[in-house]
């Protein structure tokens, strides 16, 4: 029977790296880490979410008890769980293919340049980007720097080239489509509905399928593609990479109001506070990264300004990057949602980017040196800064802080001051959100909505619902715990937990939805008679990997009509007193690698007992010899089993959730013994 084992290699909750050993095949699922550790001088504050292992902030550390030569592939979910793949393509023994959707690829490297600019923005104190070349000079990045006060601080592991290395070493993949990256194992990816281009990867191995639910979205209201359910329901092992620490969310209407509504509500409520802002003419700094949910608060800001009739303001995107990722939202139509898909057939842009700047109200700087150069057009700023940029957080703050100060009252009145300011914060990472927030807040007011859409603990227990196939669920120890025990026993899995740096390895049984066989004499019966369509008897046996339906006697074949009415009443009643004493399963167990010559009915009743299972040692009723053998008897809730262990192993139970609880408690037993 094959078996998956899967390590955790990141401490974080919202960052996900799992090596995952699948027999001789060994993979990796996402490299994610948080940029914002590096270029700070202090671990990233917030005891709740980010533990005491989470100081371990250099990714070298975990990395290099990997041995990456043996890693035979990796799998991308989405452009944030892409943080240390360049160091792993270009400074590991790591040679294998990987794969992500276009998308992914796409915004990946505007996120990991991002990253890259903000880090030595950050660790040389100046806010002057001076491209990529020169970045990737000022980031050979041997270790780490220390900072004025002497205290540690992080660089990021690879340079400008080696994430454009990186990229081009990545297999583009489209949703669904099934590549074979090693003989034997097939991958394929769902969309997740978190972002564009996010997915859920499946791993097929010899039929066995296991699924791995990265940062997912169950939300329609937004602009990604939404999220593919089948990804559950066609799995046997499903393992969740990523959910809202619950810590975070329990006191929050996130538990009771659906997600479609409270994303929308929170949207609004950001969007009310920038428009009553606007007709102020006072400016507005809107916190988010360039893509993702700040797309759609800007659309929803910029069409309710116009609807209104408000001067449109000056949309200015402060990043080395928004410029493309701005972009791509039109660009590939095909990820979208499918209300924004429908739009690709009007004479119309998804996305309002198109028609602002066209009318010269859209601009995109790479940096506050560009800007002091850049020619705005004079009106509204309307600032889009990322969290990660504290540099340019900053500047417009102390800025628009001086100017509110220096305005007159003549100014006021003649309606060329401005006296005040709005800033906006969406960052569903509290953590970070927090630390942006109290450091604001002591000079200025700031409107803090998080607009969450990644699942949460509830979420979980709503969609493994439609996990019909699955056996084996892992979820983060985190999230574990706030599961109530009774979900396994309701939908009939396993539930493990697992957590850093520690293996969790589980079997990959057959699959319980087998193929049903009809045997061949009745078949060619039916054939024979003419019949199409005919009610048949039989017994179910389960063998080989399928369900076979044997007919039990001549009597019991679809020709029924060839009998009278008391033939029919006999053999009716025949059939029933047979199948009352005749199991409705029959499997020859499976037991070739356990010792079974020690083991006696007792002992094992005495075992199963001791795991919980109602079992006892009794004489086999079917043996008309005066030496009866001994057999175990096994009841439980949803029916009863037999274990006769003379003459090879037999498990007799009479329903198919009593077989897998059986015999997964004998396997469990013997393995033990």
């Amino acid at each position: 029977m094959p078996s998956i084992c899967v390590i955790s290699f990141s401490p974080f909750e919202r960052h996900h790296l799992l090596l995952c050993e699948l027999e001789d095949t060994m993979f990796v699922v996402d490299c994610g880490w948080p940029t914002e550790i590096y270029g700070n001088k202090q671990p990233v504050a917030n005891s709740k979410t980010h533990t005491a292992k989470s100081s371990f902030a250099n990714p070298r550390d975990a990395l290099s008890s990997i041995n990456w030569s043996r890693v035979d592939f990796i799998l991308v979910s989405n452009y944030e769980q892409m943080t240390l793949l360049p160091y792993i393509t270009e400074y590991t023994e790591f040679t294998g293919p990987i794969y992500a959707t276009e998308p992914t690829k796409a915004y990946g490297k505007c996120v990991l340049e991002e990253g890259l600019w903000v880090t030595d923005s950050s660790l040389q104190r100046s806010s002057s980007y001076a491209g990529s070349a020169s970045a990737a000079s000022t980031s050979t990045l041997a270790g780490d720097r220390p900072s004025e006060e002497g205290q540690a601080t992080h660089t990021m592991p690879y340079t400008q080239q080696d994430i454009i290395a990186a990229m081009e070493k990545i297999n583009d993949v489209r949703l669904n489509e099934i590549v074979a990256p090693v003989p034997f194992v097939q991958v394929y990816a769902r969309s997740s509905g978190y972002c564009i281009g996010g997915a859920n990867w499946t791993v097929a191995y010899k039929g066995h399928r296991t699924a791995f639910i990265s940062t997912s979205a169950f939300s329609t209201c937004l602009h990604p593609q939404e999220w593919d359910g089948s990804v559950l329901s066609e799995a046997q092992a499903i393992v969740f990479c990523d959910a809202v620490d619950p810590a975070e969310s329990e006191d929050s209407e996130i538990n009771t109001v659906p997600q479609n509504v409270q994303i929308s509500q929170r949207i609004n409520q950001l969007c009310s506070t920038a428009i009553s802002t606007l007709k102020q003419r006072s400016r507005v700094l809107l916190i988010g990264e360039p893509y993702g949910v700040t797309q759609d608060i800007l659309q929803v800001i910029a069409e309710n300004a116009m609807s209104m009739n408000l001067p449109l303001p000056q949309f200015i995107f402060i990043s080395p990057v928004a410029e493309h990722t701005v972009q791509y939202g039109n660009i590939m139509g095909e990820w979208l949602c499918a209300a924004k898909q429908a739009m690709l057939y009007l004479p119309e842009y998804p996305f309002v980017d198109k028609d602002l700047r066209q009318k010269g109200h859209l601009h995109f700087v790479r940096s506050l040196s560009e800007l002091a150069v850049r020619s705005i057009p004079q009106g509204i700023w309307f600032v889009i800064a990322s969290p990660q940029d504290t540099v340019t957080i900053n500047h417009f703050i102390r800025q628009w802080q001086l100017d509110a100060k220096q305005c007159g009252g003549a100014d006021m009145a003649a309606g060329t001051g401005v006296s005040k300011f709005s800033v906006l914060l969406h960052d569903d990472d509290v953590a970070r959100a927090q630390s942006i927030v109290n450091r604001i807040s002591a000079t200025n007011e700031v409107t803090y909505v998080p607009v969450s859409q990644r699942l949460t603990h509830h979420a979980i227990e709503q969609c493994l619902a439609g996990a019909t196939r699955a056996q084996h669920v892992l979820v983060p120890s985190h999230i574990y715990s706030r599961l109530p025990p009774s979900i396994s026993n309701n939908l009939d899995f396993k539930l493990l937990e697992y957590s850093y740096l520690q293996a969790t390895e589980i079997d990959l049984d057959t699959d319980r939805h087998l193929p049903l066989n009809i045997q061949k004499e009745m078949t060619q019966q039916l054939k024979r008679t003419g019949k199409q369509h005919a009610v048949v008897s039989g017994q179910l046996l389960l063998a080989a990997g399928e369900i076979r339906l044997e007919s039990i006697d001549d009597s019991n074949t679809a020709d029924s009509s060839s009998h009278d009415a008391d033939a029919k009443a006999k053999s009716k009643a025949d059939t029933q007193a047979a199948e009352a004493v005749r199991p409705y399963i029959r499997m020859a167990a499976n037991l070739d690698n356990y010792d079974l010559s020690a083991w006696t009915p007792e002992r094992l009743a005495s075992e199963l007992g001791d795991i919980g299972l109602n079992a006892t040692a009794a004489d086999d009723t079917a043996d008309a010899g005066s030496n009866k053998k001994k057999l175990v008897r096994i009841t439980i809730p949803s029916g009863s089993a037999t274990i006769r262990m003379h003459g090879g192993w037999t498990v007799d139970c009479t329903s198919v959730n009593t077989q897998w609880v059986v015999l997964d408690s004998l396997r469990q037993v013997l393995k033990a013994g």
